[in-house]
């Protein structure tokens, strides 16, 4: 029975493995007895599974400036997995794949944080030290570097930011990499000292403080996604682009940058009244945006949006083919009124990069082109441009439509937190949880000096859930409280209208209606609703599910 089932998992791990670096690469263990010999062949399915998730790894990194490294499993018994940096591979032993299959239902978040961190190796250049180093072999100064104590530092790095690459991918968190080092050890017969190493139970220790680590930035990548989604003021957009740099200090992606640059974007929207933009922009999360402000603060909005197109430039840059980038770029060009440079990057650069075939890019860019169109007084070009969205079936081109026409449109309602709702998840009414807080408190940051996130695990609650809470003074010395309570992996409860873990979205539609708002990322989807948001995984299943409130 095969113990890797090819589907899709939300997970996150920590991995944490120090290797020996040789002149050429770093390995996980060394066997000295072990077998070399590279005619041994492993299981096909094993390689056909293992490189599923090594490359869903590198798409989920989206770092394409250079090429990544390839990826071959091997029938070797020496290194349990390795980066060869001069040849640009990674090996990863069949025998080091048959340990993370003891691990069950876990195995392949174990394969996916293993394969990261060699990825994170790659990633972040740690085989700058080996390379140099060669290139003095025999003199004094190559035995000196290939000991540098930031080897050391290399390994915690690449099991910190492995860990959260796996997570970025859609991978569940996987707590047991202390289990995972004895296991290997044990496996490869391996002493608890061996020279040049660092001892089993000093592994097993990184390990135990690296997942914590992975797990406190898990969740507040979490809470900006959820800020994200939620969001609807100019403090809640600034809060969350708070969270994203915070995020950045130790790990950079398209997906990160991409999601800053709208923040940005819709914070600058704050400064636009309705006779300046009185159209729905194509970005990746459409809000509705009510202000009094106009062209009063064209400094102050032009000045967002200049930063909102440098994200989308950094996005960019990692990624010469990440199509909502460029799109987005467009809107904030639209916003500026370089209408040129905006059809280019709507028709040209996000359309050829996401393909003829993606009829969502494709709708988003004739909505955008409308919206020139009639900013541009050619009125005729909107309507078709908009008529070509609602044959693409984009809804934004049916509600632009109707405003272009003088139509009487009820803007989208914008659901807010609301008072009288009654779902709730464990029974925990959140507004009294502000004042009583109850569980243990598992995580307290200050993220910057107005903002604070704290986590609280209710270990009493019938179910295993948690309290997210994000204390903000951005605007004043008011403090504002966004709480989120969120189930755990193995909750059992329903939402009110009967959703479980692991029911599908099409079922979440069915009971719940259209979203009013969805953020898609390389790890699945955010559908919100009403005070109630569910997550999916790459399946398109419910994962875990959320209410969530404020104290404004």
């Amino acid at each position: 029975m095969n113990a890797f089932p090819i589907r899709a998992y939300c997970l996150v791990f920590f991995l944490a493995a120090t290797f020996i670096a040789a002149a050429q690469g770093d390995a996980l263990v060394f066997q000295p007895l072990g077998n070399d010999d590279p005619s041994v062949s492993p299981n096909a399915y094993k390689q056909e599974v293992a490189q599923q998730v090594y490359d869903i790894l590198v798409k989920a990194r989206g770092d394409n400036r250079f090429d990544p490294p390839s990826f071959e499993l091997v029938g070797t018994e020496t290194n349990g997995a390795k980066i060869l940096y001069l040849e640009n591979r990674i090996l990863l032993e069949e025998k080091a794949y048959d340990v993370c299959r003891q691990f069950g239902a876990d195995s392949i978040n174990v394969l996916a944080t293993l394969l990261a961190h060699e990825l994170i190796h790659f990633y972040e250049k740690h085989g700058w030290t080996s390379k140099f180093s060669s290139s003095f072999a025999g003199l004094e100064i190559g035995d000196t570097l290939g000991k540098l104590s930031t080897k050391i530092i290399n390994e915690t790095q690449a099991d910190y930011l492995g860990g959260f690459l796996a997570y970025s991918a859609g991978y569940d968190v996987f707590d047991k990499g202390d289990e995972f080092m004895a296991a290997l050890y044990q496996k490869y017969e391996l002493k608890e000292f061996t020279e040049g190493y660092p001892s089993l139970s000093d592994r097993r220790a990184m390990a135990r403080s690296s997942a914590a680590k992975v797990g406190e930035l898990a969740d507040i990548f979490d809470i900006a996604n959820l800020m994200a989604i939620t969001a609807q003021s100019e403090q809640e957009y600034q809060a969350a682009q708070a969270l994203y740099e915070y995020i950045l200090e130790d790990y950079q992606s398209r997906e990160l940058y991409n999601n800053l640059g709208v923040m940005a974007t819709y914070e600058a929207l704050m400064y636009f009244n309705e006779s300046e933009m009185k159209y729905h922009l194509p970005l990746q999360l459409e809000l509705e945006f009510k202000s009094s402000r106009g062209s009063g603060f064209a400094e102050k909005r032009e000045a967002l949006l200049r930063k909102a197109a440098n994200y989308f430039d950094y996005a960019i840059g990692l990624d010469a083919g990440y199509a909502p980038a460029y799109l987005n770029k467009a809107c904030v060009l639209t916003l500026l009124k370089d209408y040129d440079r905006a059809r280019f990057y709507a028709e040209k650069e996000a359309l050829d990069k996401a393909g003829a075939v993606n009829k969502h890019m494709a709708g988003s860019v004739e909505v955008l082109m409308g919206i020139i169109a009639d900013q541009e007084g050619k009125s005729q070009d909107a309507a078709r441009h908009f008529d070509n969205a609602i044959a693409l079936g984009n809804p934004l081109g049916e509600y632009n439509k109707k405003v272009l026409m003088g139509e009487s449109v009820e803007r989208e309602e914008v659901m807010s937190f609301s008072f009288d709702q009654t779902e709730q998840i464990d029974d925990v009414d959140l507004l009294n949880f502000t004042r009583r807080p109850k569980g243990k408190q598992k995580i307290a940051l200050t993220l910057n000096p107005k903002i604070n996130f704290f986590e609280f695990v209710l270990q009493d609650a019938p179910d295993n859930s948690k309290v997210m809470l994000l204390e903000s003074k951005l605007e004043s010395s008011r403090r504002i409280l966004y709480l989120y309570h969120m189930t755990e992996k193995g909750f059992t409860g329903k939402t009110q209208k009967g959703i479980q873990l692991g029911d599908t979205r099409d079922k979440v539609k069915t009971l719940y209606g259209d979203p009013v708002l969805s953020l898609l990322s390389t790890n699945g989807e955010i559908m919100k609703y009403k005070n109630i948001l569910f997550f999916l995984g790459p399946d398109q299943k419910v994962r875990k599910w959320g209410v969530y409130e404020n104290t404004k």
